[in-house]
């Protein structure tokens, strides 16, 4: 049984969030959390919570939560928004705030 879970628009590039995603892949859903809480990085405490929502839809379906492995997590792009910062002599430079859409699925099997 699959369950999955997304998070849209978080305010986190690709580039600081992959790293985390790629550390807990195909990890028991119990140690996942467990290594996420200690994690000291902005996107631990985002995929946790989409993990954990993640664990919410597979309880809801009457799966068993305990059994359930980390079968994929995806970091999409999201939208970027363009902001402008001075520089000098009359310039303007673009600043990218870019944002990532987070999806978890939770099964049986890793």
């Amino acid at each position: 049984m699959e369950a999955t879970a997304k998070q849209k628009f978080a305010r986190i590039s690709r580039k600081k969030i992959q790293p985390v995603a790629k550390m807990i892949r195909g990890l028991p859903i119990h140690e996942a959390i467990a290594s996420l809480q200690f994690t000291p990085k902005k996107g631990a405490l985002l995929i946790r919570k989409v993990i954990e929502s993640a664990r919410a839809n597979a309880a809801e379906k009457k799966a068993d939560v305990d059994a359930l492995f980390v079968k994929s997590v995806r970091i999409d792009k999201g939208p970027m928004f363009y902001r402008i910062m001075t520089r000098q002599r009359g310039m303007a430079h673009r600043i990218r705030k870019r944002s990532v859409h987070i999806t978890v699925t939770v099964g049986d099997e890793a």
